[in-house]
């Protein structure tokens, strides 16, 4: 598969360019309306279909400037100049062994060029002084060791390895271009397929010298500058699998967390409802309460009268006695009883008071366990709002 990037830093911008999206999106629908999340999406597909054409008109504008690139000579007709790419190289012997031969041909001039290799992570954070010194401090052990008396210049640039090529033709116009790489590419060296680059982007001659430590320089050959772009390709490709996976998961971390905060706050949401509802049905917590037990008093939902408390809903905090002034005005007792409550109160013919009592909170029913509503079967104990009703404890 062909990589779609152009260089690792190319795919680094546009990995973290799809995070930043990705966050703006994930946000605006977490904290916004849906409308909102809706028009950060189309932003952000309309400046990816912008990029897209952007880079299309750049890759004409490569190719036709790729045909106009042979620069014209400059200085004396005689005179000869070779720019040389090199980093880690430049500590090879067989390299400035053919340094030295070529600038010590009549009307030679060489420009070492030395690319420092920024990641784009220390390209993001501005830490880029450490490999330009390292780019110098090699340079300048080259230079020593070639002698000052040839005409041989150095040059660190900060720039992509192929705009630092670019830019040295603006001011050095080679005839001839040598790219030095390992064979492998390692961090601190520059890409083996650079040459290749070099070769598209420029109609100079461009060798390339592949050195491996401590042996002579190899030129390879078509197949294998082919094979070094193929690699770079893949490797390249394997990372932006990495990342994106990466960034995938962050995705569903960030959406996740904000599902979780959402429902956090529906349940929260619903808990409070809750509690609005249950204080709007429970009674108010009073000290004192007068109720009568009347036989025969209130009409039920079959036409008939049944015995009932005129108050059957009873409100307490817990632990704190609520007092209870029963009128009984039947002949046989009756009583509040709810036993998962601990509530047993038997109240006797006439006024009496009565304390009533719940240790623990909750809403608990309560019956009379006494015989009573005999005409309807004890219809009345059965049903809250007559001889049955509740308990609620705060």
């Amino acid at each position: 598969m062909r990589s779609p990037f152009q260089s690792e830093p190319e795919a680094f911008r546009s990995v973290l360019l799809v995070i930043f999206a990705l966050l703006a999106i994930v946000l605006a629908a977490a904290f916004g309306p849906t409308w909102l999340a809706l028009v950060v999406l189309a932003g952000m597909v309309g400046a990816l279909a912008l990029r897209i054409a952007q880079r299309r008109v750049g890759k004409r504008r490569r190719v036709e400037m790729g045909l106009r690139s042979a620069p014209a000579h400059v200085g004396p007709v005689a005179e000869r100049r070779v720019l040389i790419v090199a980093n880690d190289t430049l500590r090879e012997e067989a390299l400035l062994s053919e340094v030295e031969r070529l600038a010590s041909a009549p009307h030679t001039r060489v420009l070492l060029l030395t690319p420092a290799v920024i990641s784009p992570g220390a390209r993001l954070t501005g830490a880029i002084d450490r490999p330009l010194d390292q780019a110098r401090v090699r340079l300048d052990a080259a230079l020593d060791r070639v002698g000052r008396d040839l005409d041989v210049t150095g040059e660190v640039s900060e720039a992509d390895p192929l705009e630092a090529v670019e830019d040295a033709f603006a001011t050095f116009a080679a005839d001839e271009v040598i790219v030095t790489t390992r064979g492998e590419w390692a961090w601190g060296g520059l890409e083996p397929r650079l040459a290749g680059l070099v070769r598209e982007r420029f109609a100079v001659p461009v060798r390339h010298l592949v050195f491996e430590p401590g042996s002579g320089a190899q030129e390879p050959d078509r197949d294998t500058e082919a094979r070094y772009r193929h690699e770079f390709e893949e490797a390249v490709t394997r990372k932006g699998r990495v990342v994106l996976a990466g960034v995938g998961i962050l995705a569903s971390l960030l959406m996740s967390t904000v599902a979780l905060v959402q429902s956090r706050e529906r349940r929260q949401a619903g808990a409070t409802s809750v509690v609005t509802q249950t204080a709007a049905v429970v009674p108010k917590v009073v000290k004192v309460v007068d109720l009568k037990i009347i036989g025969g008093s209130k009409v039920g939902p079959d036409g008939k009268k049944h015995d009932a408390f005129t108050t059957t809903e009873f409100a307490v905090k817990v632990g704190q006695p609520l007092t209870l002034k029963i009128d009984n005005t039947d002949d046989v007792p009756h009583s509040i009883t709810a036993p998962v409550a601990g509530v047993n109160i038997i109240a006797q013919p006439g006024t009496h008071t009565y304390t009533l009592i719940v240790k623990q909170a909750g809403k608990f029913q309560w019956y009379c366990v006494l015989p009573c509503d005999t005409d309807a079967n004890g219809w009345a104990m059965q049903h809250p709002g007559f001889m049955n009703g509740y308990i609620t404890a705060i």
